[in-house]
């Protein structure tokens, strides 16, 4: 990639309940991709606060191929989030219809875009989404950096 390229990051956002495994988060990502070929490689996956030390989270990044942030998203910041998905039973709890794309939308804020609507794994302990974050012409993603996200709703990354 060329410096004066735009780059383009993609964010994982994530859904997941306690039994959720590593094998779980992989097989989401595997179908992920068979849709959506671009979600090769991304930069960061972002989670629910609370959620960013799960095993089963910290299993499956630390077998990726490449490396990638994880970025822990405050509950208060899912009600923003324009998602597709529209569950009766996370409208109630979260505010949002889809907590992985609404988590994914604002790990990619300032502008967002989403580029898969939410996943669900056979047992449904996890759930995926995919959104576009596009910030200048840097050859790196600021996210995959470990640098602090610009958005205050977003708490914190960890690499």
């Amino acid at each position: 990639m060329t410096a004066s390229a735009p780059h383009r990051c993609v964010v994982l956002g994530m859904g997941l309940r306690a039994q959720a495994q590593a094998a779980d988060l992989q097989a989401l990502w595997l179908q992920a991709r068979q849709d959506q070929p671009a979600l090769a490689e991304f930069c960061a996956v972002a989670v629910l606060q609370g959620k960013e030390q799960r095993p089963a989270l910290q299993q499956w990044a630390a077998q990726l191929p490449f490396a990638v942030a994880i970025v822990a998203v405050a509950e208060q910041a899912l009600p923003a989030q324009a998602v597709v998905t529209q569950s009766p039973r996370l409208l109630a709890r979260y505010g949002t219809g889809s907590v992985a794309e609404a988590v994914a939308m604002s790990a990619a804020a300032p502008a967002p875009r989403l580029l898969l609507a939410r996943l669900v794994a056979g047992d449904g302990s996890a759930t995926l989404a995919a959104a576009l974050r596009e910030r200048g012409t840097t050859p790196y993603c600021c996210l995959a950096a470990g640098m602090r996200p610009a958005d205050p709703q977003t708490q914190g990354v960890t690499a």
